[in-house]
């Protein structure tokens, strides 16, 4: 893929992560891959995406357009007529049983279903090159995650100088239409979203990504007291009960992730755990407060938006971030 002339025609697929943040993450390669293609061939490449989380109305609100939904239909087009690359983000039985002539990820004991041909390096820790790695991080901005995917580039063949050639980034480069999100509100404004799990499950490992939620409930009383603002909760367990306060709306469980977005494109801002609805409200382009429970975490695409509050010990270590947030925001009605 060096130049126009030098391959024939190729079809690529990128199968992103299932999880909802880290599928977001992985847009700005998608991106890039695009533009590549586009600008130093080979002529008629195409570069396909592929997601296992319902994200497809999401992608398509921000330009990012022509996904396919991983599921039994997608599966079947893929032995029927295969891309000839596929690039596997992530190991997941989710995407057992998509085909292509040759398949790339990373092969792990406990992923017996993720058997591929050839290994990612860049998924295995392999470091970039300093000047490409330099570009993303520092020009353009991405988090560590999104710029590691970008090996995948440099396995198609493409320059360290193509690839900072033809990719830039900003908050442009994502525009959300708010044409497809002009319907009535579930909640009068002003109002903030708030997300006391790790939205995708239950488990050990997730227990120590959450805060306290009676830590989060202080916080939120608190700015409906002082401010005026409606608090709306979210996410997918009904655990712990939301008390019966005036402005306080629970909405965990009865929010698909595309309202989820029409919920946050409205919202003046999001507080909550370092989890998949942090990313979606920084990809409706909304300012956010993240707490994070370890250094070992994902930032959002765009960090200018999200103020970090690592390992707080209690409500009055968040509770700052917050009223600024919603104050920067002009949300307060009183």
């Amino acid at each position: 893929m060096r130049n126009r002339s030098s391959k024939s025609p190729e079809r690529v697929a990128v199968v992103l992560p299932n999880r909802v943040g880290d599928a977001i993450l992985s847009l700005p390669l998608i991106l890039c891959l695009r533009k590549l293609a586009a600008d130093c061939g080979p002529a008629g490449c195409r570069v396909e995406a592929v997601t296992c989380s319902p994200l497809v109305e999401i992608f398509g609100a921000v330009g990012v357009t022509d996904v396919t939904q991983m599921g039994l239909g997608a599966k079947l087009r893929s032995w029927l007529a295969p891309p000839d690359k596929a690039f596997f983000l992530i190991a997941t039985s989710k995407n057992f049983g998509f085909h292509a002539r040759s398949t790339y990820g990373l092969r792990q004991r406990n992923k017996l279903l993720g058997r591929y041909t050839h290994d990612l390096r860049c998924l295995k820790g392999e470091p970039l090159p300093t000047d490409l790695d330099r570009y993303l991080i520092m020009e353009c901005r991405l988090p560590r995650y999104s710029a590691e995917q970008f090996g995948i580039a440099l396995e198609l063949g493409y320059t360290v100088e193509q690839v900072c050639s033809s990719f830039s980034f900003s908050r442009k480069s994502l525009p959300v239409d708010r044409s497809r999100l002009a319907v009535e509100q579930t909640v009068a404004a002003p109002y903030l979203v708030c997300c006391m799990e790790a939205a995708y499950g239950r488990g050990r490992r997730n227990d120590q990504r959450r805060w306290v939620a009676e830590h989060h409930l202080s916080v939120a009383k608190k700015l409906r007291e002082r401010h005026g603002c409606r608090i709306a909760f979210i996410g997918l367990a009904a655990d712990p009960p939301i008390p019966e306060q005036d402005g306080f709306l629970d909405l965990r469980g009865r929010l698909s992730l595309w309202q989820l977005f029409q919920l946050m494109a409205g919202a003046a801002g999001y507080v909550g755990n370092d989890t998949g609805p942090l990313h979606l409200a920084n990809l409706a382009g909304i300012p956010s407060v993240g707490i994070y429970s370890s250094e070992d975490h994902h930032a959002p695409l765009f960090g200018e938006s999200n103020t970090v509050v690592m390992r707080p010990a209690g409500p009055d270590d968040v509770y700052p971030a917050a009223e600024r947030m919603l104050l920067a925001a002009g949300a307060a009605v009183r």
